[in-house]
């Protein structure tokens, strides 16, 4: 018996021989294996199997814990129908599977939501179609396993100097207008606007949107905005000709007090 046992383990647990360890500017990493090929932007990682079967997509996230995560996510919107049940892994992580279906077949993404001590988290998700979802599955909850946080760097003077700001973003031009306001709270979290205009002879039309989570500005003058819905912004910080403009890429932001 326990020689069956220990069969079973081997079997569902995969053995990585060379590994790969990648980071994330929120402050994570984790080991992937060294077959895999990894791409990596601003929004996060992207690790696809050697053959191309599956892939698993590593984010960051702002929630505190999973029930927040929880409502903010919509499945449905997607596409996705829940299968079988939320699956526990520790006392803050969870795990559970999704299925689309799709002209050829259904589409399974499973999802680990994991969570730092430093607040904030990971998803790690894998896609796979139904024949190799165990694969995919196994590598995307090794890969949750072998999670490491560390507390992001910051810069103490840009994130002193921006702390409590309401910093704003205008510009009109050939028949269209952007205003963007960017409110950075004391207590590390922050708001986002956008609204957006545009008039032709052909009409007009508006858009208006946003988001929030949290912020910090890394060492050099990085501002990183970490949504709640696990999105990354990341602006360059100068100062700008006047002592209350700030440069964002390039672009220049007013500062007022909130």
């Amino acid at each position: 018996m326990k020689h069956l046992l220990l069969a079973a383990l081997l079997t569902v647990t995969p053995v990585w021989a060379q590994e790969q360890r990648v980071s994330h500017p929120a402050g994570f990493s984790t080991r992937i294996p060294a077959s895999f090929q990894v791409s990596q932007d601003a929004s996060g990682t992207v690790a696809v199997e050697p053959h191309q079967k599956y892939m698993v997509v590593i984010k960051n996230h702002a929630y505190n814990n999973f029930e927040a995560f929880a409502q903010q996510a919509n499945l449905e919107k997607d596409g996705f129908t829940l299968v079988g049940d939320v699956r526990t892994l520790n006392g803050s992580d969870r795990s559970f599977r999704a299925a689309k279906q799709t002209a050829t077949g259904y589409l399974l993404a499973d999802t680990f939501v994991c969570f730092s001590p430093h607040g904030g988290g990971s998803l790690i998700v894998a896609l796979s179609d139904e024949k190799n979802a165990d694969a995919a599955y196994q590598s995307a909850y090794q890969m949750a396993q072998n999670l490491q946080y560390t507390r992001p760097q910051q810069d103490r003077l840009w994130t002193s100097a921006l702390a409590g700001k309401h910093l704003i973003y205008l510009y009109t031009g050939n028949g269209y207008s952007e205003r963007k306001d960017l409110y950075l709270g004391a207590d590390g979290q922050f708001a986002q606007r956008n609204d957006a205009s545009s008039a032709s002879i052909n009409g007009s039309g508006f858009v208006a949107g946003g988001g929030d989570g949290s912020w910090r500005v890394m060492p050099g003058g990085q501002l990183v905005l970490q949504f709640n819905n696990g999105n990354l912004g990341t602006y360059r910080l100068a100062p700008g000709q006047a002592g209350n403009e700030l440069l964002l890429n390039g672009r220049r932001f007013f500062v007022t007090n909130r």
